[in-house]
């Protein structure tokens, strides 16, 4: 992929990250997985949270591939990604993350209460799990990165 190259068809960007990016991108996911556990919040509130989070957590891990998604399409863009950059293994959180962005778009443009407790409380579960694998996945990749000089 060039510099302004594309994966497939899709336009994209190599970009370096860093460690501060990446921290700040688990801050935000952590601050919104908090909001999805208040009490009392509606079940949609709950699941937009933490579909935020599956979304700041989804960047991060693009991010620690040098792959920066540009902001047309972003959410759907970022899980196609994500989902050819995962090992095998774990890439079901991509498939169940690009699911939790198509009820999302509903909630947020057509319909109210398509979320129960349940269904907030397992993507937020989701969150959590892929959290562990991103931290790891960046103390493997940041720890290769030498300073430059």
């Amino acid at each position: 992929m060039s510099s302004n190259g594309s994966r497939g068809n899709r336009r994209l960007r190599e970009d370096s990250t860093s460690r501060e990016e990446i921290e700040n991108l688990v801050r935000l996911a952590d601050r919104d997985c908090r909001q999805a556990a208040v009490p009392g919040l509606d079940p949609d509130g709950r699941f937009v949270f933490a579909y935020n989070a599956a979304l700041q957590l989804a960047t991060a891990w693009l991010r620690l591939h040098g792959i920066r998604v540009p902001s047309t399409g972003r959410h759907a863009q970022t899980f196609r990604e994500l989902q050819d950059l995962l090992p095998p293994a774990v890439r079901r959180y991509a498939a169940e993350f690009d699911r939790a962005r198509r009820k999302r778009h509903a909630l947020m443009y057509d319909q109210v209460g398509m979320v129960g407790d349940g269904e907030a409380a397992g993507l937020r579960a989701a969150v959590a799990e892929f959290r562990e694998l991103l931290l790891d996945e960046a103390a493997r990749r940041l720890s290769q990165h030498r300073p430059a000089g």
